[in-house]
């Protein structure tokens, strides 16, 4: 699951681009306000399996775009240049402005560029951001997830999402990110899908109430025996909750009674232990240490050195070059 990069749009015929673009994103209208002179549609594109990435140009007058419901996607999108505005069809709002504007899967929307308009797409896949959702909420299953079209909560989380977005941006051009780790794939979208929930107004909504009671230490025994045959593999909460037959909040509340540290934690620090093993294992010659790291979901070098350096008390290179642990 690397990099993935379409061929370019550049076309000022509006029935190309609508189909070419139909083919993208979803089936849609488009229109063309005082007709077609000038019109101009140039998009590029990048990203992987649940997270794209496009810089689109719809130049001319004004350029109305009716899609169908986008049904397996979240689209937000964050105006560069020029105008653009969107409403909601079923509530009546508008949302325009510099800000980014975010549209779920199941909403009926009507998008308008003014002023040959330049945004950035960023586009999320329904299924993988529900079960976040889910996990982040302590729910069983994924429920469907919808936003408003509103402004973010605060300045900070609207911060978060543009940071989430730019790393998405640097990993999808660089040529050892993601597409020598199918699992830093994964981290990369649970980090934008967390960002994007947390940061624009939706109905997810708080955690539920953790539940009361006694589980057996063989539940937990199960979840960590899970999580050491699978760190390798992209899993979560939902994954881990069900090999040791809880609910996701049944899970947490049996780790946190038994002293253990939360299941994601345990599943960061296994992976760890593993990129560790890897080091030691490895030379300068054969792997870098960013390699390794990316292998096992760490993108962010500096904090897996510190994560690496507070576990085993020394660094990673260190490690590689056989004088730490």
């Amino acid at each position: 699951m690397g990099a993935v990069v379409k061929p370019e749009v550049d076309t000022r015929d509006p029935d190309e681009a609508r189909s070419r673009l139909s083919d993208v994103y979803c089936p849609h209208r488009l229109d063309l306000v005082g007709g077609a002179r000038g019109f101009v549609c140039r998009q590029s594109s990048r990203g992987f399996a649940k997270v794209r990435l496009f810089d689109l140009v719809y130049g001319g007058a004004e350029v109305r775009v009716d899609p169908v419901p986008f049904d397996d996607f979240v689209l937000v999108t964050r105006p560069l240049k020029g105008r653009f505005a969107v409403r909601s069809t079923a509530e009546g709002l508008v949302g325009a402005g510099s800000g980014a504007l975010v549209m779920d899967a199941y909403g009926s929307y009507q998008l308008r560029w003014y002023d040959s308009a330049e945004v950035l797409n960023t586009v999320l896949d329904r299924d993988g951001l529900e079960r976040i959702a889910a996990e982040l909420r302590g729910w069983d299953e994924p429920r469907p997830v919808r936003f408003a079209l509103g402004a973010a909560a605060s300045a900070a989380a609207a911060r978060r999402w543009d940071t989430a977005t730019r790393l998405l941006l640097e990993e999808t051009r660089s040529d050892d990110g993601m597409a020598g780790s199918p699992l830093l794939a994964a981290q990369l979208f649970r980090l934008a899908a967390t960002a994007l929930l947390e940061a624009y107004p939706n109905t997810v909504g708080e955690p539920e109430t953790e539940p009361a009671g006694r589980v057996s230490p063989a539940a937990v025994r199960r979840a960590e025996a899970f999580i050491e045959l699978n760190a390798a593999e992209d899993i979560g909460l939902l994954e881990i909750a069900a090999a040791a037959r809880l609910s996701v909040r049944g899970l947490q509340a049996a780790f946190s009674r038994a002293g253990r540290p939360s299941p994601v934690a345990y599943l960061r620090e296994t992976r760890l232990r593993r990129a560790h093993a890897e080091l030691r294992e490895r030379s300068p010659e054969e792997t870098t240490v960013a390699s390794v790291a990316a292998r096992w979901g760490f993108g962010n070098a500096g904090r897996f050195s510190a994560e690496h350096r507070r576990l085993y008390g020394c660094g990673p290179s260190e490690t590689l070059r056989g004088e730490g642990l």
